[in-house]
């Protein structure tokens, strides 16, 4: 285990014990310049008095290779490093893979061989996927999305984000881990989700959290904050007092619960996701089978495109010994994610089978030809008892070697939504199923 997470572990872990402060340098685009400051009044809440902030170097909607490539005599992030006297580098880039962090991951051990690296995951401005930076909605973005929208918003970026730093740790490590993702995207995504489904009393628009297309507002700023201490110091948020910009902000509304809303959003994204190095350090005892399993134990489940079918009218085959079967023919569609889309090809066929105990059985075969021409098969198998009637289904895939073969690799999940009054009536969602502890 690296010094600096001892330090940090050691004080969680013990009763009344100090938690040894962190020098700190920031090298920022302007969705994190505000966390210093706020964050140094969280240490000073908690009694760390030896936390420092040794610089910030600003750039405004940066590259963390753009800081890396500041001129020699003004690049005061390269002159820290190379004092060796930060114990933590923290970046913000705009998309993955960026050179730049390697670049400073690699200068960092030279001069300080325990020191973290901690990558911040930005919210895209104009809520866009910052891998198409700078395209995005900067006039008028439609913030009033839903939790499913809001989880697919920045997918792409944050899988980049990861696979960078699981390379990071592998390459530079030496069988520990180095470099850590801070998932204020997703912590983001959550508050918006929460907005959205009127479950965040002093908050009714999403729009809310933000100044203009980018930027946060009081309450965005600090649940990243929050979640910022809570991976810097492995310790809690909760019960710290509010960042001053929302005392200053004079909103009845956000009083001590909504604060403590905020903080409680930050640490649970800070413990349950991996790559923040949090995992376990709450951990007293070892779990028995009778205990609930731990949040990091459960899957993730990540969406893989949302399919639009067309169907034909069913043939009646008759009654067999299980109940009633009818053929159902699929006649096209559509269907659409992150990295695939294209056309559900006319032909395939779902052999249906109302049982007896009315339950209802289906069982699809049909293929997808993808916008660049790749033919894959699915067969699709659900089952769903009354009242709520079949849900949720259990996709496999064949797909040739090549870009696509990834569909062979793992187990996905599938959620059925059927409304007969839209030109394709069948609604098929498909997820794939994900360690939260590993890609």
């Amino acid at each position: 285990m690296q010094a600096g997470l001892v330090s940090c572990a050691v004080a969680q872990d013990l009763p009344g014990a100090k938690l040894k402060g962190e020098r700190v340098f920031y090298a920022s685009h302007s969705l994190m310049w505000y966390v210093p400051e706020q964050l140094a009044e969280l240490a000073s809440a908690q009694d760390i008095e030896d936390h420092r902030l040794i610089g910030l170097q600003r750039l405004g909607a940066s590259r963390t290779l753009q800081h890396w490539q500041q001129p020699e005599d003004m690049n005061e992030a390269k002159k820290a490093l190379r004092q060796g006297n930060v114990d933590a580098f923290v970046m913000s880039p705009i998309q993955f893979p960026d050179e730049g962090i390697e670049s400073f991951v690699k200068l960092g051990l030279k001069h300080n061989p325990q020191m973290r690296f901690l990558i911040q995951l930005s919210w895209g401005g104009g809520d866009i996927d910052n891998q198409d930076f700078p395209k995005g909605a900067w006039d008028t973005p439609d913030r009033n999305k839903t939790p499913e929208q809001l989880a697919q918003m920045n997918a792409r970026n944050i899988r980049a984000g990861e696979a960078q730093v699981d390379a990071l740790n592998d390459t530079y490590g030496n069988g520990e881990k180095i470099a850590f993702l801070i998932p204020t995207s997703q912590a983001a995504s959550e508050l918006r989700s929460r907005i959205y489904r009127n479950e965040l009393p002093g908050l009714t628009d999403q729009d809310e959290l933000f100044v203009d297309p980018a930027h946060p507002s009081a309450p965005l700023e600090a649940l990243n904050t929050y979640l910022h201490f809570a991976i810097l110091y492995h310790q809690s948020p909760v019960g710290l007092p509010a960042i001053n910009k929302l005392n200053r902000a004079d909103r009845p509304q956000w009083d001590a619960q909504f604060v403590r809303t905020l903080q409680e959003i930050a640490w649970e994204f800070a413990q349950d996701y991996s790559r923040a190095g949090l995992n376990g350090a709450n951990e007293t005892k070892p779990p028995s089978l009778s205990d609930s399993p731990n949040p990091n134990e459960y899957p993730d489940l990540e969406f893989v495109y949302a399919a639009d079918i067309q169907v034909g009218e069913a043939l009646d085959f008759g009654q067999v010994s299980a109940g009633s079967r009818s053929v159902i023919p699929i006649t096209g569609g559509t269907f659409q994610g992150p990295d695939i889309r294209g056309e559900v090809i006319p032909g395939g066929v779902d052999w249906n089978l109302s049982r007896s105990d009315g339950t209802t059985e289906a069982d699809a075969t049909y293929f997808l030809r993808t916008d660049d021409g790749v033919l894959i098969r699915v067969s699709n198998f659900g089952v769903g008892a009354p009242p709520s009637g079949l849900r949720f289904t259990t996709p496999r895939f064949v797909a040739p070697q090549g870009k696509y073969e990834w569909l062979n690799q793992s187990n996905f999940i599938g959620s059925l939504d059927i409304d007969w009054t839209r030109k394709h009536p069948i609604r098929l969602r498909t997820f794939r199923v994900r360690s939260k502890v590993s890609p």
